[in-house]
């Protein structure tokens, strides 16, 4: 018997496993910007987990940054758009700890994020803005498997691909102009990498 699109699509939303998607990514996504203090945030991370994100420029600096990853507690998500870190500062905060850096602009050229990723940074590539081509984003998926935000068009045999290649796709509502069915026909790669999210 055929399996009307609809049911087969909610049958894929309910096998994704959203634990695969990093603690902070959702509320790093946020448009808000965090207004607690670093004093604050290291407070509170003596006694439980904290998502931290780090989402305006001018809140905290690397040094501050890198105390935060050495605890161990914290969950930190940086934006290359909303802050002013350089590719050296990115380097020397992964020293001390993974963080989540959202690639939402292209201040930082390609093959530093390769490094990045090599070091063992998580990448989340948002399509609108990172300013990418599909062959930067397989060479990512051959340092570190990494999350692919789809907030803009996109083709879908490149987004199939990047699934085969390994990596986390998050479909934002219906900003990828594709259609349900091929958001279906993606997801049948692999289940296990392909979120939908309102």
């Amino acid at each position: 018997m055929r399996v009307p699109t609809s049911i087969s699509l909610m049958i894929l939303c309910s096998s994704v496993s959203l634990a695969a998607l990093p603690p902070q990514f959702a509320d790093c996504l946020s448009t808000d910007g965090s207004s607690a203090s670093i004093y604050d945030v290291k407070e509170i991370a003596k006694v439980a987990k904290v998502n931290y994100c780090q989402n305006q420029s001018g809140l905290t600096n690397k040094f501050d940054t890198m105390d935060l990853l050495k605890t161990g507690n914290v969950n930190i998500g940086i934006s290359v758009a909303k802050t002013t870190y350089t590719r050296e500062d990115l380097q020397e905060m992964a020293r001390s700890g993974p963080y989540v850096l959202y690639v939402d602009s292209n201040r930082i050229a390609k093959e530093y994020l390769t490094e990045l990723a090599k070091q063992g940074v998580q990448l989340v590539v948002m399509s609108a803005t990172a300013g990418l081509a599909k062959q930067d984003l397989l060479d990512f998926a051959k340092a570190r498997p990494f999350v692919y935000n789809v907030n803009s068009n996109v083709v879908k045999e490149d987004v199939k691909e990047l699934v085969q290649a390994g990596v986390m796709v998050v479909f934002r509502s219906n900003a990828s102009g594709l259609s349900r069915e091929q958001i279906v026909e993606i997801a049948k790669v692999n289940p296990d990498l392909v979120t939908l999210s309102p």
